[in-house]
Order: structure tokens, then sequence, then C-alpha cells
């Protein structure tokens, strides 16, 4: 497929090779997915879950168990429901909404995901608290005037993996509150909660006062990260 995004060249390497299935659900957790809401886009201001429910249309699987349909392009729906897709949602917060029941991922196109119940819960577990690289406009995020040598070699020692791909550290400032604290980035195709595990081991014996650490998560990729390159 021509022009791929994180997501599709994610499933597509992970087909080819089983060892990097962890970059799916890396990338799954953080991309920009494509619903068609039951009945029809919402006005504008209206919140789906607090204003009207939250429904999406869906189809049948083999096994007749309904299913939500999500895809990777807007235009992938339209062979399944004849219109293009009409709402973007990020896929943690697709799997979030859904949690109970099964999500089909690009029904109709050549490479697709079936997640049931179970494999939607054993990913939101995996992930934990990491979160998907996305920005958030009230924090910024700043690069260290001196580099934190320590926190580096320690993360450095841990994250250097043949399934890691890139790893930056950088300091943050809530843009309200004030508040500073550290974000690691890690990108790459190691299962999320073997991501989350290695950073934990490369806190042991720093102290960050109260300063909150946050793990941000994104597949393999040419992404530059900010603040200092760890790996």
């Amino acid at each position: 497929m021509s022009s791929q995004n994180p997501f599709e060249a994610a499933l597509e390497a992970a087909l080819a090779d089983a060892s990097r299935s962890g970059g799916v659900e890396t990338a799954l957790l953080g991309a920009e997915l494509y619903v068609s809401p039951t009945d029809g886009r919402p006005p504008e201001g209206t919140v789906f879950g607090r204003d009207v429910p939250f429904r999406l249309n869906g189809l049948s699987l083999d096994d007749e168990r309904q299913a939500t349909a999500a895809f990777s392009r807007p235009e992938f729906a339209t062979a399944v429901f004849g219109e293009p897709a009409s709402m973007g949602i990020r896929g943690r917060h697709l799997l979030e909404a859904f949690e109970s029941g099964w999500i089909v991922l690009n029904p109709g196109q050549q490479a697709g995901l079936v997640l049931s119940p179970s494999d939607i819960a054993s990913i939101l577990a995996r992930a934990g608290d990491a979160q998907p690289t996305v920005e958030n406009p009230n924090v910024e995020v700043l690069t260290p005037e001196q580099a934190p040598t320590a926190l580096i070699a320690n993360m450095k020692a841990v994250l250097d993996h043949p399934a890691i791909h890139s790893a930056w550290v950088s300091q943050t400032r809530d843009r309200t509150s004030g508040e500073t604290g550290w974000r690691i980035e890690v990108y790459g195709d190691l299962d999320v909660s073997a991501v989350r595990e290695r950073v934990h081991q490369g806190t042991l014996g720093l102290d960050f006062g109260d300063e909150p650490l946050n793990l941000l998560i994104g597949p393999a990729s040419e992404t530059v990260g900010a603040g200092y390159r760890i790996v």
C-alpha cells in the first residue's frame, strides 16, 4: 500500500514478522481512526456520550457477533457503508469507549484486525498509563539546559534494544499550573508492557522529587522526539 500511515505500516510489518506485533498495539493506541456514527455526525458543540449516545456503525462477523467498525482512512469505509467515514477518533479512545464489545479494523481491506473484548482489555492493560505521542496544547515541552546525564545513562542501558527504534528525554511544563515534569518518548515495536517495565527499571535509584515522569509511546518511525536522544 502506498503512502502508508503508521498504523498501516505497523500492521503490515507484524503480518510479515510476528515478532513485531508489539508495534501494532503501539500504533493502534495513537492512530487517528475513522468511524461512522449511526445517526450521522452530531451538530457542532454536541458531545458524544454526554449529549447524545455514542453509537457507531458496525457489521456482523462470521459468527454473527456484532462489531464496531473503524478505518485507518475515511475512504476505506465506502466499500462497507457506501460513503466515507465522517468522524475521527484516537485509537486509545475507541478502545476505551467500546472495550466491552468487538472492534473490527479496516474491514474490506487486504490487511485488517478483529479485536475481542479480551483483546481490547489486554491492550489497555499492557499500555497502562503510557500515552500515545500526541501533543497536548496545555503542556510545553522543553529541552533541559543541562543534559540529565544520569537519567540518560540509565535509560540507555535499558532501552538499547533491537525492537526500539529511538528514545528521547525532555522536560515539560503545564501552561496552566506551572507544574514541571519529565517525559520519555519511546518509538519501536517492543510490547508496550515491556517498554513500561524497562522505563521503570531506568528510574530506579534516581530522585525526581515531586516531578512526574510521563511515558509516551509511538511506532517505529523516523520521528524526531523532543529534547535529548537516548538511543
